[in-house]
């Protein structure tokens, strides 16, 4: 059991959700650093900002939430990241600028001794849809300590994903967490059983993960590690928006099997904290105090 609060990195987008009634921070790296701040982790964030006042509000922002933004770089002309995003009966959908400046962390030596330190450290598909920030996002994950859970929050968007990435994200992940439409565009991938409890402890055996998170929404999670599969059953809830519970879900199961929690209370507590954010009108609510870990 962790005695003293870990360190806990998210690397990747930091951007604009745009809504008909105004702007939030959000981007599901951001949302997970906030959320695992919240949760008593030592977050920072990695990721990039254009020199504009959305990328400076951002900052403030993260900085204001409790994330390091230390290793945040400011791009000279790409501007800060935005999403145009509709609600329809609570779900989201995106519109995703691109051309943007979290498509362009740059891998430094600055970077290395923050993924060296780090026990924990999350990224997904869509922050590597350009090379650039790619190549920064695979030499971070390399860097990191061989004891350092990497987190593969798959997270698909669009058409912002390939057969490249997702494998070798995959090959480099202790920990895979997706949802059940993620499931299928994951099986057109690297193959696999048709039925769903097969398919996911065939992922798990082949790419040797400690454990691979199946989110339910309302139905909870199934997790699926060594010592078989486990169900967390979800609470219905009055959602008002499902944005950033996903990255809430996953920063609190994060934290729970940091502090040595066994795999049945990491999802159940994962749920709560992802259950709470969908009756909120925000990614980033604050949390109750009764949800944090450390």
């Amino acid at each position: 059991m962790r005695r003293g609060p870990p360190s806990v990195v998210a690397i990747g987008a930091v951007l604009w959700d745009v809504f008909p009634d105004g702007e939030r921070l959000g981007g599901a790296p951001a949302n997970f650093a906030v959320h695992a701040a919240a949760l008593g982790a030592r977050s920072a964030m990695v990721s990039c900002v254009g020199d504009d006042a959305r990328g400076k509000t951002a900052l403030e922002i993260l900085s204001g939430r409790g994330v390091a933004t230390d290793a945040m770089q400011v791009h000279a002309y790409r501007p800060t990241g935005s999403v145009n995003v509709t609600l329809v009966d609570g779900q989201p959908t995106y519109e995703i600028v691109e051309g943007v400046a979290w498509d362009a962390i740059t891998w430094c030596s600055e970077l290395a001794p923050i993924a060296q330190s780090a026990h924990a450290l999350c990224f997904g598909t869509i922050d590597q849809r350009e090379a650039q920030s790619r190549r920064a996002i695979i030499n971070f994950l390399d860097a990191a300590s061989p004891d350092c859970l990497r987190v593969f929050d798959i997270n698909f968007r669009q058409h912002y994903h390939t057969d490249e990435i997702v494998r070798e994200s995959l090959t480099r992940a202790d920990v895979l967490k997706l949802n059940d439409e993620e499931v299928v565009l994951l099986r057109d991938y690297v193959g696999g059983e048709e039925d769903v409890d097969a398919f996911l402890t065939g992922i798990r055996a082949r790419f040797d993960l400690q454990c691979v998170i199946l989110t339910l929404g309302e139905q909870g999670c199934w997790v699926v590690s060594e010592g078989g599969i486990c169900q967390a059953v979800g609470k219905r809830q009055q959602v008002v928006n499902t944005v950033g519970a996903g990255d809430a879900f996953t920063a609190a199961f994060v934290m729970h099997l940091l502090a040595g929690a066994p795999m049945q209370i990491c999802a159940e507590q994962a749920n709560a904290v992802g259950g709470f954010v969908t009756t909120q009108d925000s990614g980033m609510p604050t949390l109750p105090a009764h949800f944090r870990v450390f």
